[in-house]
């Protein structure tokens, strides 16, 4: 007995002895083999999502903050209302109470102790209390007026016009020494709410303060103002003011 004849190749040689059970052809092959099957699913972009997260996250988180706020701030808006004013409340007309109608007798002396009591305007000869800049205090008094002046052999008035002077006697009563010329804060008004500014001239019926005057606490200076005003005028009031007139205050006299 033998082996029977081995059969040839497919290239015309004989197959080495095989063992038992193994099959002839296609081998399966080692190593790296490529697929097959049908193509993975690309992979996805995840960088559109991240974005989307970083900014919505931090936008979530603002508007629920803002969101508590607005509560809490409607809460406290709430609680201040909730108490009313009842001094911003209407008084029903039914709840007023109509004062009594007042006497006729009673009216008119109510109405004459009212006007007795308002302090009548300065006159010639008294003396009104001033306050100036820094504390300065003067009692300035309109000592006397002279309506038609007349003038040195240096001062002559122009035609139509006449010259007035008033005597004015300024005491230092407060602390700050007073060192100003004292025709600067003068001013003479007439009927028609005319002013006039002194002059320089000078006149016979008193010495002038001759420009600046300076006044220590508790003295006194007197001297005349001039002003040159219209034949016709007729003189109504005398304005003066501490600070050559600056100052907020200002004295009145009447001269009607």
């Amino acid at each position: 007995m033998g082996y029977p004849p081995q059969q040839p190749g497919p290239y015309g040689q004989n197959q080495p002895n095989q063992p038992y059970g193994y099959t002839s052809g296609p081998q399966p092959q080692y190593g790296y083999q490529p697929p097959t099957g049908p193509p993975p699913p690309p992979r996805r972009n995840n960088t559109v999502l991240i974005l989307m997260l970083a900014i919505g996250l931090p936008l979530l988180l603002l508007g629920g903050c803002a969101a508590l706020v607005m509560t809490l701030g409607s809460d406290s808006r709430d609680r201040l209302v909730t108490e009313p004013d009842l001094s911003n409340l209407p008084i029903p007309k039914s709840a007023e109470a109509s004062p009594p109608p007042a006497e006729p007798q009673e009216s008119a002396q109510a109405q004459e102790s009212a006007e007795a009591q308002q302090p009548a305007a300065a006159t010639v000869g008294q003396a009104i209390t001033l306050q100036g800049f820094e504390g300065l205090q003067m009692e300035v008094t309109l000592a006397k007026l002279v309506s038609k002046a007349t003038g040195d052999q240096f001062s002559k008035p122009k035609d139509g016009n006449r010259f007035v002077a008033v005597q004015v006697t300024l005491k230092n009563v407060g602390q700050k020494v007073y060192s100003d010329s004292p025709s600067n804060g003068a001013l003479l008004i007439d009927g028609e709410g005319q002013q006039y500014r002194s002059t320089l001239h000078s006149v016979q019926e008193g010495q002038s303060f001759g420009g600046t005057a300076t006044i220590s606490a508790g003295d006194s200076r007197k001297g005349m103002i001039v002003f040159e005003v219209p034949e016709g005028a007729k003189l109504a009031k005398l304005q003066f003011g501490l600070n050559s007139g600056f100052a907020d205050q200002k004295g009145e006299w009447s001269l009607g």
